[in-house]
């Protein structure tokens, strides 16, 4: 297992099993999860205004979009029931995580805890309102345990197209349409052509995302944007 510093200063791990690292190396682990994922869609629609949010994180992978998200939910005080929903098929991850020193920015949320109770209950219900439900499993077969129109915030976020493309393909989006809620953001590293017109086929608006930090990267929405 090879640990990784990033351009951020922040660590990730490289995958042997799929010959990729978790994190852009250039654009860093932490400023990737946070302005790739967790902004665009505080930023872009109106969440602290629900008294629920769902959130499905594909994959958990090392667990820092789910860290991230609590923390930074926490941090703008969001005061509704934050719900995230993560699937991950590497059975060993917890492995990974505890080898993993995390960045200072979301210490604080006691990371060393909520993984614990994570490893033994795949769930978090310790902080009162953060519920976490990890599914240890195929993440394509986990979205169909999920209701339609439910999810409010996706985290598109498996390894490339190239090395996981069963969790990119027409089939997948379409069931990932199923599921968005109708005011549903949907985030992803990926600015791939090919993936945006499988997006397209299935009914999403597709749009590049810009920010100060990072490389663009890419929303897709059930409405548009301006509508949300």
């Amino acid at each position: 297992m090879k640990t990784i510093k990033t351009a951020d200063g922040t660590f990730t791990i490289y995958n042997e099993e799929f010959n990729e690292c978790y994190h852009s190396l250039g654009d860093g682990a932490y400023l990737e999860t946070l302005y790739k994922h967790i902004l665009p869609p505080m930023e872009l629609k109106n969440l602290f205004f629900k008294s629920q949010i769902k959130i499905l994180d594909i994959c958990f992978g090392l667990g820092y979009n789910c860290f991230t998200t609590i923390s930074q939910y926490l941090k703008m005080n969001y005061k509704g029931k934050l719900e995230i929903f993560s699937p991950e098929k590497d059975t060993e991850i917890f492995e990974k995580i505890t080898s993993l020193q995390y960045p200072l920015e979301i210490q604080n949320i006691n990371i060393s805890k909520i993984v614990d109770e994570l490893k033994r209950t795949h769930k978090l219900n310790s902080i009162p309102q953060v519920s976490v439900e990890l599914f240890l499993g195929d993440a394509k077969e986990y979205l169909f345990l999920l209701e339609s129109n439910s999810i409010d915030v996706i985290y598109q976020d498996p390894f490339s197209p190239k090395k996981n493309p069963e969790l990119w393909d027409i089939e997948y989006f379409t069931r990932l349409y199923e599921i968005a809620a109708q005011d549903c953001i949907i985030t992803t590293y990926c600015t791939s052509l090919s993936v945006k017109e499988i997006a397209k086929k299935v009914g999403f608006f597709v749009y590049d995302h810009k920010n100060s930090f990072t490389r663009k990267s890419t929303l897709f929405t059930k409405k548009p944007l301006d509508a949300i």
